[in-house]
């Protein structure tokens, strides 16, 4: 400001000067003030432009800065890993004309022998749908859970088990069907062959030890069974180095509890661990926090899985 005055002053006696005739002093300043004046308020504007675009600048620098971290925290919204179902308070049997259907509440089992003999574990939140008497052609029936099936042997009348996913149609075997809400289906057999397919579409012949999955891309797939598969009929929570995004879909499916996590990355864990499905979902949560790979608290009656 100091050094914008003192230019002023030159310019003003170089202005006296530039009026010619020894002008007055009174004469001086009143020209000088109506060649000034618009100029300053140019020069104003000029400031005043330049302290908008700079602050704009600063502010766009600002957002740029805290951009990432805004989208660091939008990120942060918890993954949904399982949403609990609607499931009875006990086994319940419904009987509508010549179709029966068996539900089974949380952490409980229940076995129920069809009209041909074969037999079938029912897992917890699990619902069968069947024929009481099956046809001379086929057998067929409907699952939505889990559930392991020892099926009666007939050459004549394939068993066939719809779920929303996946059917499997054999004539005699042991095999399990996974088939949640919200969860990819899968098969796994112990004894004979099984064919299993989409939809009804493109089916594929398994052997003992096998387990039929569904890919990313949405096609079936058949591995190698893991050696702890289908310990739930044996009331076994069982995983060997499995990630923590499997395992706590077991674990919910069985105690029909909602699960979130705050972090994906945390769900690509591998974790050994085994238990009792008798145990409450308080003694699982104390193990799985022993196990120092994420922090587990109930909230909201759902667990959270976040940080250590």
């Amino acid at each position: 400001m100091k050094d914008e005055n003192t230019n002023d002053q030159r310019l003003k006696a170089l202005f006296g000067e530039a009026l010619g005739t020894t002008p007055t002093t009174e004469q001086t300043e009143q020209a000088w003030q109506e060649f000034i004046t618009p100029r300053r308020a140019s020069s104003n504007k000029r400031r005043s432009l330049y302290i908008g675009i700079t602050s704009a600048a600063a502010i766009l620098v600002l957002m740029l800065v805290l951009w990432p971290m805004m989208r660091m925290d939008s990120s942060k919204e918890s993954i949904q890993v399982f949403a609990s179902l609607e499931s009875p308070k006990e086994i319940t049997y419904t009987e509508e004309g010549e179709r029966m259907e068996v539900s089974t509440p949380a952490g409980t089992t229940t076995s129920v022998t069809l009209g041909d003999g074969t037999q079938v574990l029912l897992s917890a939140n699990s619902r069968l749908s069947y024929d009481k008497d099956f046809t001379d052609k086929k057998r067929e029936v409907t699952l939505v859970g889990e559930a392991r099936f020892s099926v009666a042997k007939d050459a004549n009348r394939p068993f066939i088990v719809r779920t929303e996913q996946i059917q499997t149609q054999v004539l005699g075997t042991v095999f399990d069907v996974k088939a949640y809400p919200q969860t990819s289906a899968d098969v796994t057999l112990y004894e004979g062959k099984v064919e299993v397919s989409l939809n009804g579409k493109s089916p594929r012949q398994m052997q003992p030890g096998e387990q039929a999955t569904i890919s990313k891309e949405g096609k079936l797939q058949l591995a190698k069974a893991s050696s702890e598969q289908g310990k739930w009929a044996e009331g076994e929570f069982a995983f060997d180095n499995k990630e923590l995004m499997e395992v706590m879909i077991e674990i919910a499916s069985w105690y029909n509890i909602s699960v979130a996590c705050q972090h994906s990355r945390l769900l690509e864990e591998h974790i050994y661990f085994r238990m009792s499905r008798k145990c409450t979902i308080e003694d699982i949560m104390d193990v799985l926090n022993d196990l120092g790979v994420a922090k587990f608290i109930m909230k909201d009656k759902q667990i959270m899985i976040t940080n250590k």
